[in-house]
């Protein structure tokens, strides 16, 4: 069975590392973030971390 938190894990520390370059965009994140949680592929606890993980990268993206 796919693991979709860890799918989503992996691209939003490729922001949070600064990485010169992304496999995913932060768009595919945030809605990759809500589909899974529409359909329960991950807790309601994973889905909070995760969109305040996105919240804090895109804030970060106005300072660069």
């Amino acid at each position: 069975m796919k693991d979709y938190y860890k799918e989503i894990d992996q691209a939003l520390k490729s922001f949070e590392d600064f990485k010169p370059y992304h496999t995913k965009s932060i768009d595919w994140i945030c809605n990759r973030i809500d589909w899974c949680w529409k359909f329960r592929h991950i807790t309601e606890n994973q889905m909070h971390e995760l969109a305040d993980r996105a919240v804090t990268v895109m804030n970060m993206r106005k300072f660069f």
